[in-house]
């Protein structure tokens, strides 16, 4: 079995939040852009919106794991 990966969450210099692999300066795994209005909205909270996407996309799909679930291809949900 392989090491678990370090990942790490990084708001960017221009509002851009990413997902990489720990002290990585190479191509983001993932990343949000929030938009300008939507960050208007958002006010401070654009990071933790960002954050709570990362974890559910980690956390409650099968995402990382390389499987997809009939169930949720399915789905077709739009938040």
């Amino acid at each position: 079995m392989s090491d678990p990966a370090v990942l790490e969450i990084v708001q960017m210099e221009d509002g851009e939040v990413i997902l990489r692999a720990a002290e990585s300066e190479g191509e983001p795994l993932l990343s949000i852009r929030i938009s300008d209005e939507a960050a208007d909205l958002l006010r401070d909270n654009r990071f933790e919106v960002a954050r709570e996407m990362i974890d559910h996309a980690i956390t409650r799909t099968r995402l990382w794991d390389g499987e997809e679930d009939e169930d949720e291809q399915s789905q077709g949900i739009v938040h």
